[in-house]
């Protein structure tokens, strides 16, 4: 039943749109998946954008967070219990900024399942019965070409190029949202323990943890499915700069004069 809902409402309809990708392009796997990414990405602007602007506010509110710190600094449940209230007074989710990792990872799982069908015994009549139009549908004997440069997209990258550049792009991601959890993290080492904070630690641990799981993933999962990691992360880095800037990465590119700083 529930899979039957999955299918109906993400993997065919992202099956079907992949495919007129592919002949729209071609038959180039490579660039349907990348047009793809872009696409899906657009659509979750609605969604992932509040996140954005939620972390945003998060960092804006670091000064009160501070004196909430050292007034409770004896108190872990007295801050925890006042941070709530802060968080909760200015309408704000301390776990709202992972709705972009969930997304992407939905979107992943769904787009693994798409790939997974262009395997190397590929079935072209099970394919065809997938399929809404006509249009669409592959002729009896014809081959689908899931090469892409170096690549079979249908499986792991050998070389783990693409997932090792999934993790580099999802780090600097990680760097430009890293003023928040620095903040976070010099205000808990003024206090005794310096798990006191759960919202900054638990940030602190997706920010860091996200670009080694992406290389571990990409390189287990179809090189198709490690190119959308790929594709879908300089997306979210874009999309991040245009919302906050640079963020972390300030002093970085300040020092490479990529960027001039504020008067």
């Amino acid at each position: 039943m529930l899979g039957n809902i999955w299918n109906t409402i993400l993997v065919t309809p992202l099956f079907n749109l992949l495919v007129f990708l592919y002949n729209l392009f071609g038959g180039n796997m490579g660039a349907a998946i990348v047009v793809l990414t872009v696409l899906i990405r657009g659509l979750l602007i609605p969604i992932v954008l509040p996140s954005i602007k939620s972390m945003q506010k998060q960092r804006d509110l670091q000064p009160e967070i501070s004196k909430l710190q050292k007034k409770f600094k004896y108190d872990k449940q007295k801050l925890a219990q006042k941070q709530m209230e802060l968080f909760k007074e200015h309408g704000l989710n301390p776990a709202s900024g992972c709705l972009n990792q969930v997304a992407m990872i939905i979107v992943l799982i769904a787009l693994y399942n798409v790939i997974r069908q262009f395997s190397v015994d590929v079935d072209l009549a099970t394919i065809n019965d997938k399929l809404y139009f006509a249009s669409l549908k592959f002729a009896e004997g014809v081959t689908i070409n899931t090469k892409f440069m170096y690549m079979d997209l249908a499986v792991p990258d050998p070389l783990f190029i693409i997932p090792v550049l999934g993790g580099l792009f999802q780090l600097i991601a990680s760097r430009m949202m890293k003023p928040f959890v620095e903040l976070g993290e010099k205000a808990a080492k003024k206090t005794p323990d310096k798990a006191d904070d759960f919202a900054y630690n638990m940030q602190e641990q997706m920010l860091y943890l996200m670009p080694l799981m992406t290389v571990l993933i990409g390189a287990s999962l179809p090189s198709g499915a490690a190119l959308y990691i790929l594709a879908t992360t300089i997306f979210s880095i874009g999309q991040q700069y245009l919302v906050s800037g640079w963020g972390g990465l300030t002093p970085l590119v300040r020092k490479l004069r990529l960027s001039a700083p504020k008067k």
